[in-house]
């Protein structure tokens, strides 16, 4: 997973968006730096990369989807499974930070940092379950734009 992939997968996901008009709109890079910061974030490069490409959907409540029930949000908007879940068991949770919703919060993804940049997004179908799905944010992207069933299997 190079900058390259993650470049053609931006641009693929810009142009799914584009067809289902969705509003594309980027977060300049020191802002991204500045919201990691101040809401103490661990954001792995090809996320910023992602966000400076393409912010989330613009519109949280009512929510934008897509035409499949997805949401993602900008970064402004991302949260820590801790903050979300009250009372929750999740393993690791001050380490997980959900990034999408799918159908008004059916279930959640979310990114488990490890380190700098070694992380694992997965599906959060409940406040205390995390199933892994990838570990890179270019699969992630593929899987979602060929609807693949893999998104769906929260058990």
């Amino acid at each position: 997973m190079g900058i390259k992939n993650t470049l053609l997968i931006i641009n693929l996901l810009i142009g799914y968006w584009r067809k289902q008009s969705i509003d594309i709109i980027p977060k300049s890079i020191s802002d991204i730096e500045s919201l990691v910061t101040q809401n103490a974030i661990l954001l792995p490069s090809d996320f910023k990369e992602l966000y400076s490409k393409v912010n989330g959907m613009k519109n949280l409540y009512p929510n934008e989807m897509d035409e499949e029930g997805f949401l993602f949000y900008p970064i402004e908007a991302i949260i820590s499974a801790k903050d979300e879940f009250e009372n929750s068991e999740l393993i690791n949770k001050d380490r997980v930070y959900i990034f999408a919703e799918y159908m008004h919060k059916s279930w959640w993804y979310g990114l488990e940092v490890i380190s700098d940049n070694k992380y694992t997004i997965g599906i959060i179908p409940d406040k205390n379950t995390f199933k892994p799905i990838t570990n890179s944010l270019v699969e992630f992207m593929e899987l979602y734009i060929d609807n693949s069933t893999k998104l769906y299997d929260y058990s």
